[in-house]
């Protein structure tokens, strides 16, 4: 009886001074004493975590079989924009090419020719096979000049009677600019000019300068509205970035005509020179 109680506390006395102690909850769980039986040792337990953060994951890709992820969809993301400032700088480089006739944009004012028209019957006149022209000649009218629309106005009506009564033909000039700064359409952009004498009726565009431009400068506004004419057309597909700007030579008339003017836009960019002519 003795030698089976020194036994028995034996026993309890290793259990007590064991590290580990064992649970009654489960026999498969152990605690540690020093803290106590209601911690569970974390390293114990960490498998059990990845194996249940591995299921979620497995069960999210079987719920979502055709889900994209994050990473493949920011590289896809970041693919596009690449690809789109690509196409950004190309066309900024394409456009960088084109040739612009002035550094500045200067603003274009347009009457057409239905604002001006006065007959039942419609203007009549060659079309230009050419969607873009080559050449632009400037002319000045050798007239009185206008400062307002309604004596420019007036000054196209009575050309396109003085053309139609005289010789059965319209007003020649494709454009015409006032002293008021204004353009006024005359047969436009996509018709021949009227000059017989003047070459390549169906690759140029005759623009005329209403006033006498020999000794004096036609006003600024009128420089200003012929440039803006220019950007225009070429904006509109109507002339070619490359053109040729010229002035015109009246054989039947003092070697000077329109000196004033011509002498200005030889300075200008695209200035080629004059042409002849017979009469203008």
């Amino acid at each position: 009886m003795y030698q089976a109680a020194r036994t028995v506390a034996a026993s309890s006395s290793s259990r007590l001074h064991s590290p580990v102690a064992w649970s009654r909850k489960s026999a498969q769980e152990y605690y540690d004493l020093e803290a106590g039986e209601s911690e569970r040792t974390p390293l114990l337990y960490a498998g059990d975590s990845s194996r249940a953060a591995f299921r979620y994951r497995a069960k999210l890709s079987a719920d979502h079989p055709k889900r994209v992820h994050p990473v493949a969809l920011g590289l896809m993301v970041a693919l596009l924009i690449f690809l789109l400032l690509g196409v950004v700088i190309g066309v900024y480089l394409l456009l960088l090419t084109v040739q612009r006739p002035w550094p500045v944009s200067y603003p274009f004012f347009l009457v057409e020719r239905p604002a001006w028209w006065q007959y039942p019957v419609a203007l009549e006149a060659t079309t230009l096979d050419k969607m873009a022209v080559t050449d632009v000649i400037v002319l000045h009218t050798g007239s009185e000049g206008c400062l307002d629309r309604t004596n420019c106005v007036r000054f196209l009506q009575d050309t396109e009677h003085t053309c139609w009564t005289t010789r059965q033909d319209h007003i020649p000039y494709n454009f015409l600019i006032g002293g008021d700064g204004v353009t006024y359409e005359a047969r436009g952009w996509k018709s021949q000019h009227g000059f017989q004498e003047l070459p390549g009726q169906n690759t140029t565009l005759v623009v005329g300068m209403i006033g006498d431009f020999t000794d004096r400068q036609p006003a600024d506004v009128q420089y200003a509205e012929l440039k803006a004419f220019l950007t225009e057309s070429i904006r509109r597909l109507s002339l070619t970035p490359h053109y040729r700007l010229h002035g015109a030579v009246n054989a039947t008339r003092a070697s000077n005509d329109g000196a004033a003017l011509y002498n200005q836009l030889q300075r200008w960019p695209h200035w080629k020179g004059l042409v002849q002519s017979q009469k203008v």
